[in-house]
């Protein structure tokens, strides 16, 4: 049981091993890292973390994404297993939240990966804002198509500026990703393309692999260069190279809202499988003038 008084203080690297042995064997855990081991994750200088102490006892922590285009995501939280998470998420969050406003951050996005997130912090404000819904290839369909005039070909290091152009222009504020993000994605990437048209970078794909199952993890497009098969090109390369390897099974994610990324994934021989997460949000208040 807790006590009278819980305490909340910034993570430092000196609680690092505390904080891993409570996401290892606590069952109240919530991941949602994309790109980074939660190790590495600790290791960012500009991420936002709390914990909770209960006398010299780790209780709870959460972790937050650094602002990006106003937007923040909760990619950590914990508790420990006999101890009563109303109050820890209480703590937590009010914590959490008075620091981001603190910083002028105005959107907190949570994706529900743990079934017991809902119950606690809708308490606090948060509502439902869209779905992630999973898609399935077995590599048994390829379209015809009339290939675009535009180069496909790998994605190097010195073309990140260029990616993150195309994924701000691409994506909704709070799906965007950072250069730093987008540099870890592409190197843990199993392949990754970019799409050239008139010596212009217009879209990009990043691909990851686990044993015998690839992921399409991000596809983007710019909004003018849309619905000329660029998307499909890309997609095009990537399931070939996949098949080339002998990887037939294959992932995709992508919002419920976004009907034309759904559509190309169709066009491909791609199906539902079932398996949607739902997006959560909060607008936070602007900070109080001096």
């Amino acid at each position: 049981m807790i006590g009278t008084r819980l305490r909340i203080q910034p993570y430092s690297r000196r609680f690092r091993s505390a904080l891993l042995d409570l996401s290892w064997y606590s069952q109240w855990t919530h991941k949602h890292l994309d790109w980074y081991t939660t190790s590495r994750w600790l290791d960012r200088d500009d991420v936002l973390i709390f914990l909770a102490w209960e006398g010299e006892e780790l209780v709870g922590y959460i972790g937050l994404s650094p602002e990006n285009y106003g937007s923040s995501w909760i990619r950590l939280m914990g508790l420990r297993d006999g101890f009563m998470p109303e109050a820890i998420v209480r703590e937590l969050w009010q914590c959490a939240e008075a620091k981001c406003i603190e910083l002028g951050i105005s959107n907190i996005m949570v994706l529900m990966v743990s079934n017991w997130l809902p119950a606690y912090l809708g308490n606090y404000g948060f509502i439902y804002w869209d779905d992630i819904i999973t898609f399935k290839y077995l590599g048994d369909y390829h379209p015809r198509q009339t290939k675009p005039s535009l180069k496909v070909r790998p994605a190097e290091m010195e073309h990140l500026p260029a990616i993150a152009r195309v994924d701000r222009m691409a994506f909704r504020h709070s799906f965007r990703l950072s250069q730093s993000d987008l540099r870890q994605a592409l190197h843990i990437a199993s392949g990754a393309t970019i799409a050239e048209y008139e010596g212009e970078i217009v879209g990009y794909q990043v691909s990851t692999r686990h044993c015998e199952v690839g992921h399409v993890a991000r596809l983007a497009v710019i909004p003018g260069m849309q619905r000329r098969q660029i998307g499909s090109a890309l997609l095009q390369r990537q399931l070939g190279d996949f098949e080339e390897r002998g990887i037939t099974t294959i992932s995709v994610n992508t919002q419920l809202s976004n009907m034309p990324s759904q559509r190309l994934y169709q066009r491909y021989g791609f199906f539902r499988t079932g398996f949607d997460l739902e997006i959560w949000n909060k607008v936070l208040p602007r900070p109080s003038p001096e």
